[in-house]
Parts: structure tokens; sequence; C-alpha cells
């Protein structure tokens, strides 16, 4: 699984480097030509937003979220482990929650074939999907991380020369 979360991820620094290059037509076409592609705002906003939620797995794994950590690391034993639990269900289950709207939201675009009121129409299933995709694929990692947790692995941010088992 962390294999395609490190694909998504990478899917979001292409997604970054076609933003730049975007913003550099933009900058070229208006400076040298008076024109634009028009679509700079949407498609950015399109990027930013994918680009967030792709990488969200893959950042997760690696540690790289910030955590709010003030109360963790000052738990040990058995009370860190049931904040650490209920800190990854809680989170998994909200993620649940707006995967799934977002679900309906891009199944109604679909359906509908909705697109945005630019220029370019894109198709609003697309970026949505983008968003789901990233959800889904940072559900599927907090489940391996409870899953983990619950087959005796120590917390994230935890040193590993602590035993937190007991107490």
């Amino acid at each position: 699984m962390f294999a395609v979360s490190k694909l998504a991820g990478r899917v979001s620094a292409v997604i970054l480097v076609a933003m730049v290059a975007h913003i550099i037509l933009e900058i070229v076409l208006r400076g040298f030509f008076h024109t634009s592609t028009f679509v700079l705002d949407e498609y950015v906003g399109y990027g930013v937003a994918a680009m967030t939620y792709l990488s969200l797995a893959y950042a997760f794994e690696e540690g790289s979220l910030i955590r709010v950590s003030l109360v963790l690391v000052r738990l040990r034993g058995r009370l860190r482990r049931i904040v650490e639990y209920f800190c990854v269900v809680a989170t998994l289950g909200v993620t649940v929650f707006v995967a799934a709207f977002f679900w309906r939201s891009v199944k109604r675009n679909w359906d509908r074939g909705a697109v945005s009121e630019s220029m370019a129409e894109t198709p609003l299933w697309i970026p949505e999907a983008l968003v789901f995709v990233g959800l889904g694929l940072f559900a599927v990692q907090l489940l391996a991380y409870l899953l983990r947790l619950l087959g005796g692995e120590q917390p994230m941010g935890v040193d590993r020369s602590v035993d937190l088992g007991t107490r």
C-alpha cells in the first residue's frame, strides 16, 4: 500500500511542476503577448487541492504530518496507547466521512455532466475525484497504522527504546 501512497506523492510533485509551468506560461502570455489562458486561477486551485490530498497518505506514513503532540509526549504506557488509538480512530472516522461526501459529489457531477463555469468547462468530477482518491489512500494508511499499533508497534514519534507497553 505504501507504494501506491508514494506514487500519489509523486503525482502531487508532477502537479506542482505543472502549476509552476502554467504560472510561467501565464506570465509570458500576459507580459509579452497581452493575452492569457484565462484558466490559471481555476487550475491552480484544482492543483493545490489535488496536491494536498494526494500527498496526505505518503506524508502520514513518512511521519511528515504535523501532529500536536504537546500532550502525547508527556504520556507513557497504556494511557499513551489509548490516546493514540483514539486519535487514529477519530481521524479515520472524519476522513471516511469527508471521503463519503466527496464520493457523492463526484458521482453527482459525473451523472449530471457538471462542468466549471470558466472557458475551459472542466468536468467537475475530475478535481473532486483526485481529492477523493487522496482521502481514500489516507484512510487506508490510517487503518494500516491502527492495525500495526494493535499488533504491538510503537506509536509514531516515540523513542523506540522506551517501553510503552507497561504502566
